[in-house]
């Protein structure tokens, strides 16, 4: 399945899609282009994207309250 086109202008902020397209090429996304000029986004990518992100996240630094308490 692909993301709908008001995904696509809500994770992108670009209605159109040439603006859509430069959006995805700079940040990586891998995407094909409809016939009719519309970019195909994957939404398992986009998750897979998301889940990988979460992980690599950092967490709060708890060594400053250790140090005040």
């Amino acid at each position: 399945m692909f993301l709908s086109t008001n995904e696509l202008a809500e994770m992108t902020g670009y209605k159109s899609n040439a603006g859509q397209i430069r959006w995805l090429a700079k940040n990586a996304y891998r995407f094909d282009v409809r016939a009719d000029g519309r970019p195909n986004v994957l939404i398992d990518q986009v998750k897979e994207r998301q889940c990988r992100n979460a992980k690599t996240r950092a967490g709060p630094n708890l060594a400053y309250l250790k140090s005040v308490s």
